[in-house]
C-alpha cells in the first residue's frame, strides 16, 4: 500500500483543487429569482396602480426621481447633492399630501434609501434609526393594507443592519444577528430581534426561491465580515455561528443547501484542518459561482491563503493562475479586491 507524505498529500489536494477550480470556471451562472430592491418595487408598482388614488400615483410619480436621484448621488460619493436630492423627495411628507397609505409606502422607501447616505457619512445611529423606521411602515402595510411583497423587504432591512453592526465593526453583534435571520429563514425561529410582529406563517407563505435567495444573501455577509479577520477573531466569531446555527447537528438546510455547505468549508480554514479545507473547497468550487459568487471569492481568497502556508509547486501554480483570472472577475466587494491585492503583493 503506497502511502503518500504530508508534502505529496497536500500537492495532490492542491491540484484536484485546481482542477475544480477550473471546473467552476467554466460554469455559468445560473439564472434565479433574484431578491432585490428593484424587485420589490417592480411589485410595489402594480399595487400603486390597484390602490392608490389617482393624487397619490402621481405625487409619488412626480418626487420618485428625487429620491433614486440621492441614492445614486450617495453611490457615487457625491453627498451633497444626495443631501439636496432627498430634501426634494422629502417634500410630500412636509406638505402632508398623501393619503395614510401612500405615506407609510412613500415614507418607507425614502427612509430605506436615506439611510445609506447616513451610513456613508459614519452616522449609524441615524441610519439604524431609519431603517427600523422603515420596518414599521412595512409591518402595517403589509398587515393592515395587504403589502405581501414588503416581507421580503423587512429580511432586506433587517440585512442592512447587519451592514451597519458590521461597519461600526460590532463584529460579534452582527454575526448574531445574521445568524437570527438564517434561523429565522429556515424554520429554526419564528422571530426576529427587531421589536414588530414576526410568525413563522409569514415566511411559509413566501416563494421558497425567494427565500433562498435571501439565506443565501445573509450568509454572504458573513462571508465579508469573516474575510481578512485575524485567526483568533474569526474563530471567536465562528464559534457564535457554530452555536447559534448548531452546526454540528445540522448538516442540512432547507432554504440553500449550497450556500449553507459554504460554511463549512470556512470552519475548516478557520480551525487551520488544511486538509480538510481542501477536500471541502474543492468541492464547492468545481460548483462554480452561479448565484451565489461572493461566497466562490470567500474560498478562493482562503485558498489563497492555504497555499502561502504550503511551500509546494501547486501552490504557486495555483496563486498565478487565480491572480491572473481575478483582474477579469465582475461585482467582486471592495473588501474582497483588497485581499487579492494583498495577496499578490506577498
Amino acid at each position: 500500500m503506497l502511502c503518500l507524505t504530508i508534502t505529496e498529500l497536500y500537492s495532490q489536494l492542491l491540484q484536484t483543487t485546481l482542477d475544480s477550480y477550473r471546473q467552476g470556471c467554466t460554469k455559468s451562472s445560473e439564472i434565479t429569482p433574484e431578491f432585490s430592491q428593484n424587485l420589490v418595487e417592480q411589485k410595489l408598482q402594480t399595487l400603486i396602480q390597484s390602490r392608490l388614488s389617482l393624487t397619490d400615483k402621481q405625487i409619488i410619480t412626480k418626487f420618485a426621481y428625487a429620491r433614486i436621484q440621492g441614492l445614486n448621488s450617495t453611490r457615487q460619493g457625491d453627498l451633497i447633492e444626495a443631501e439636496r436630492a432627498f430634501k426634494q423627495a422629502r417634500i410630500p411628507l412636509e406638505r402632508n399630501e398623501l393619503s395614510a397609505e401612500g405615506i407609510l409606502l412613500y415614507n418607507s422607501l425614502l427612509e430605506q434609501s436615506q439611510s445609506y447616505l447616513d451610513y456613508c457619512r459614519g452616522n449609524f445611529d441615524q441610519a439604524r434609526e431609519r431603517i427600523l423606521e422603515a420596518i414599521r411602515n412595512d409591518v402595517i402595510l403589509q398587515e393592515e393594507y395587504g403589502y405581501e411583497i414588503l416581507f421580503l423587504h423587512r429580511i432586506h432591512l433587517v440585512h442592512n443592519l447587519v451592514r451597519i453592526e458590521a461597519r461600526k465593526m460590532h463584529f460579534k453583534d452582527a454575526i448574531k444577528l445574521a445568524c437570527n435571520i438564517l434561523n429565522y429563514l429556515q424554520g429554526a425561529s419564528d422571530n426576529l430581534p427587531i421589536p414588530v410582529s414576526w410568525g413563522s406563517e409569514a415566511v411559509t407563505r413566501q416563494a421558497p426561491e425567494y427565500i433562498a435567495v435571501l439565506f443565501a444573501a445573509i450568509i454572504s455577509e458573513i462571508a465579508i465580515i469573516l474575510s481578512g479577520q485575524k485567526r483568533q477573531i474569526a474563530h471567536d466569531l465562528f464559534m457564535i455561528i457554530s452555536h447559534d446555527l448548531q452546526l454540528e447537528n445540522n448538516h442540512k438546510s432547507h432554504c440553500y443547501p449550497s450556500a449553507y455547505s459554504w460554511l463549512f468549508v470556512k470552519q475548516a480554514f478557520i480551525n487551520s484542518d488544511l486538509t480538510n479545507f481542501l477536500k471541502l473547497a474543492s468541492d464547492f468550487l468545481a460548483l462554480g459561482r452561479a448565484d451565489i459568487p461572493l461566497l466562490w471569492y470567500a474560498t478562493i481568497i482562503d485558498l489563497l491563503s492555504v497555499c502561502d502556508e504550503l511551500t509546494v509547486p501547486e501552490s504557486k501554480l495555483i496563486r498565478e493562475e487565480i491572480e491572473k483570472q481575478a483582474m477579469t472577475w465582475k461585482n467582486l466587494p471592495q473588501k474582497f479586491s483588497h485581499l487579492l491585492n494583498e495577496a499578490r503583493s506577498r
